[in-house]
């Protein structure tokens, strides 16, 4: 028997009871008994009235005759096990019988009693189901905190991963689910101007340190009423709500004025910022339509405050690239890539010395020339591959001509490093001498490139490729570099060129390059030659070779006679 002041109490305690019986001595024996052992006991008369009180109360455990009238014990389990399946419930019943049994146990009864009930038989069968409440209990209230804690530390979780590490203020992944909540917004971006000349002056620890102070800043002066990120190295943004655009703009001019008059103070040291400010409003795309304004603003200057607009240049040029970026994948998996070729003729004889070989895309039955696709093709990496088609299609053609060709060649194929042994590979392929490739390279290339850039064209010459200064006199000229390349020619830019029968800065612009050339001993190729006119000013200033319309458009193939 089991020590029922020890053991079962420490169970049963806590429990509530519901003991259904319709026998009335037995209710209240039974029930007393209970009494002892649980917090409280409710008794009923029968299943039916047993099954309203269930209905309405909360039980630990029911126990629970068979016989009874209006609804009898089994009908009574299975209506509670279809409610609540882990109820746990005994059945008393004054039946040896394997049916009423085998039906209880059918409908999930936990345990049984048999009457006439004995105190020793009672105790086992309430330690049994008594303990398995107590312990699934304990289980559930695990879980529950099991559950809290991972919820907190989950929402810790979240909270860091919204928060910026440095700064301590929020971050762009807040600012992302911020934005995706409904209703009319304003969204302004501060992007602090030339911050990398902080960390380059001040070095990158204490660029961190003023970059706490910015948030220090930005936390007294700007409004209060507005939500603070940082949402990129050096950029911060504000996010208002129920906000007019007026009083946003009136905010970012405040704030450009108190930076003004409140510069940074770092370790005695005194940092002047400025701050590009855009604004954009709506209920979406605020982020993106931000940095829209930005590219909008850039031409204007530093520490501005720019708006932005719909449907402006930027947008339209970025849906040109889409569309465009679509396209030129197509033609180049469907080698719709190819060059068109233009004469370049030698001034004193008027004869073709040479062709450039121009990229040309074809698409539903029209070719586009170069400035509908290059720029894409730069922005989506897709220029060497474009290079290698030239190359090959190029070489491919005039391995049955004698004619001298170029091609050009930009920084973003030296920097991927494969144009020296790809250029060798292909002059083999073909037959083809590299003293009869001309290589074009823009100027910023041997004013700006990198060291490798340079190294490798000096290397291609040096294995008997020619080079050529593309569009000379555009850029930033390092006349050191193209002197150290010693470059076989130099092309005057177009710009110059077109105007140079009426214009005497072109002129003198022209003539100067052409004396630079000769100095190195470079030979000048005038480009935009259009015009009789023109032609007859390149001759004047002693430059050896033309190319332009006046002599010829570039075409898909070379016709014989013009040999």
């Amino acid at each position: 028997m089991i020590n029922a002041t020890t053991d079962i109490f420490k169970y049963t305690k806590s429990l509530n009871v519901l003991y259904v019986e319709d026998e009335e001595s037995s209710r209240k024996q039974i029930a007393s008994i209970l009494s002892i052992f649980f917090a409280s006991v409710a008794t009923a008369v029968d299943g039916q009235d047993g099954w309203e009180q269930y209905e309405q109360g909360a039980f630990d455990l029911v126990i629970t005759d068979i016989s009874m009238p209006s609804m009898n014990g089994i009908e009574l389990l299975q209506k509670i096990k279809s409610k609540e399946p882990l109820q746990k419930v005994v059945i008393i019943s004054a039946h040896d019988n394997g049916d009423y049994l085998l039906s209880a146990i059918r409908y999930g009864a936990d345990s049984f009693l048999l009457k006439p009930v004995e105190q020793e038989q009672l105790e086992d069968v309430l330690y049994k189901v008594s303990s398995a409440i107590y312990n699934e209990k304990l289980q559930k209230a695990y879980q529950i905190q099991l559950e809290s804690e991972v919820k907190k530390k989950s929402e810790a979780l979240i909270e860091q991963a919204m928060r910026d590490k440095l700064t301590g203020v929020f971050n762009r992944n807040k600012l992302d689910r911020m934005l995706l909540e409904p209703g009319h917004k304003v969204l302004m971006l501060l992007d602090i101007d030339n911050f990398d000349n902080i960390n380059t002056t001040y070095g990158y620890y204490n660029g961190d340190l003023i970059m706490q102070q910015v948030v220090h800043f930005f936390k007294e002066h700007g409004n209060k009423n507005a939500q603070l990120f940082r949402i990129g190295h050096d950029e911060f943004a504000f996010l208002y709500s129920h906000t007019s655009m007026d009083s946003v703009y009136a905010d970012a001019q405040r704030l450009q004025k108190d930076i003004a008059a409140h510069p940074i103070e770092y370790e005695n040291t005194i940092v002047k910022l400025t701050f590009t400010i855009i604004l954009a409003e709506g209920e979406k795309d605020l982020l993106r339509n931000v940095h829209i304004g930005h590219k909008q603003t850039r031409n204007l200057g530093k520490n501005r405050i720019g708006v932005y607009k719909k449907d402006s240049h930027v947008e339209k040029k970025q849906k040109q690239i889409q569309k465009c970026t679509y396209i030129l994948h197509q033609a180049v998996e469907e080698s719709k890539i190819f060059p068109y070729f233009q004469p370049i003729v030698d001034n004193e004889t008027q004869k073709i010395d040479k062709y450039e070989c121009l990229a040309r895309m074809e698409h539903d039955g029209k070719i586009y020339g170069p400035a509908t696709f290059l720029e894409t093709a730069e922005l989506t990496g897709m220029l060497p591959r474009i290079t290698r088609i030239m190359i090959d299609k190029s070489f491919d053609y005039f391995q049955q001509r004698q004619e001298t060709f170029s091609i050009n060649i930009s920084e973003i194929d030296l920097n991927d490093d494969y144009l020296e042994a790809f250029l060798e590979e292909k002059s083999k392929a073909y037959g083809i001498d590299p003293s009869r490739v001309v290589l074009e390279v823009l100027e910023g290339i041997s004013a700006n490139g990198a060291q490798n850039s340079l190294n490798q064209l000096i290397s291609l010459r040096e294995k008997g490729f020619q080079l050529a200064i593309d569009d000379f006199g555009a850029q930033n000229s390092n006349f050191e570099r193209v002197y150290r390349l010693s470059v076989d020619y130099i092309k005057i830019d177009g710009s110059f060129i077109k105007e140079i029968d009426n214009n005497v800065n072109s002129y003198n612009i022209a003539k100067a390059i052409t004396d630079f050339a000769k100095s190195i001993n470079a030979k000048v190729i005038a480009e935009h030659v259009d015009s009789p006119n023109v032609f007859s000013k390149v001759k004047e200033l002693g430059i050896e070779f033309s190319q332009g319309y006046f002599f010829g458009k570039p075409q898909n193939r070379i016709d014989q006679e013009l040999l």
